[in-house]
């Protein structure tokens, strides 16, 4: 992630935000929404981190451009899911940090299963 610092002037001084510190918040707002889960890559890049689920570009001061890659649970309307990221995204960003988003951009990147519990503890005996 580029390092892209949002700076908010305020009428006692000003306040500067790591991108870090925001990608936690729409991090954590995605993970609370049912559905949905912030999206990680698989295999190799997974495992050396060379990629994030959330991007953050600063095109002037006090406002961000955020890319949001999800991947949306199987039986959810992925349209409504993607709408809905954008919403809270948006209002996390300006309740918490006080930053205007001036663009949420949704990517879905994959839909999967929810998962099962199995009864019976590890070796499925019941």
């Amino acid at each position: 992630m580029p390092e892209v610092k949002v700076e908010l002037r305020l009428p006692l001084g000003r306040v500067t935000m790591r991108p870090e510190v925001l990608a936690g918040i729409v991090g954590k707002t995605v993970s609370q929404m049912e559905g949905v889960k912030l999206w990680h890559p698989k295999g190799l890049m997974g495992v050396w981190g060379g990629e994030s689920g959330v991007e953050l570009v600063s095109p002037e001061p006090g406002t961000i451009d955020v890319h949001v890659k999800i991947a949306v649970m199987y039986g959810y309307p992925v349209h409504e899911v993607a709408q809905g990221v954008q919403q809270a995204v948006r209002e996390a960003l300006e309740g918490l940090a006080g930053v205007r988003a001036r663009e949420i951009n949704v990517y879905v990147q994959e839909v999967f299963l929810p998962e099962i519990e199995i009864e019976g503890g590890e070796n499925g005996a019941a």
